[in-house]
């Protein structure tokens, strides 16, 4: 969201179901933060980037994007089903699969967060490398506020 914002996307929803996630998004104004397993996402969206990959997200991608819309597929949780096929044909969506970044791409956010371009930095956690499981496991209870978990080895600040 920091990033479509950075570039001038003026409405942007995002669908957040860790609770601790959604309060942070939701305080920092850059974007529409809903739960989808609480309440109906948005509908007629332009452009649809599916970051987690799972069949219920290909789905609400599928619901939400308008005849003439973009999917574009990043996550990678599951390989089997969630795609409207005959809304995707009939009402021409276009889907765009997207994998890994580039040396470009990696520059590029450096040079944005240097320059302040996705505000304050306060979307990650660091931690030391050897609490990598730990983090992992705590991703997936949903015990981490913060959209990313910088691993790092010790030492390393």
């Amino acid at each position: 969201a920091l990033v479509l914002a950075s570039r001038g996307c003026r409405r942007i929803a995002l669908a957040e179901t860790n609770p601790l996630r959604l309060a942070a998004a939701r305080s920092s104004g850059v974007c529409e933060p809903y739960d989808p397993t609480a309440e109906a996402g948005p509908e007629g969206v332009d452009v649809v980037i599916d970051a987690v990959g799972g069949a219920a997200t290909r789905a609400a991608a599928c619901a939400a994007v308008r005849p003439g819309g973009v999917i574009v597929h990043v996550g990678l949780m599951s390989s089997d089903g969630g795609l409207d096929i005959r809304k995707i044909t009939l009402q021409e969506v276009t889907l765009v699969g997207c994998y890994t970044y580039t040396m470009v791409d990696f520059r590029a956010t450096v040079d944005g967060m240097a320059r302040g371009a996705f505000g304050p930095l306060d979307w990650f956690e660091r931690r030391s490398l050897a609490d990598g499981v730990g983090a992992f496991a705590d991703l997936d209870a949903g015990r981490v506020s913060a959209s990313k978990v910088i691993l790092t080895p010790d030492g390393v600040s």
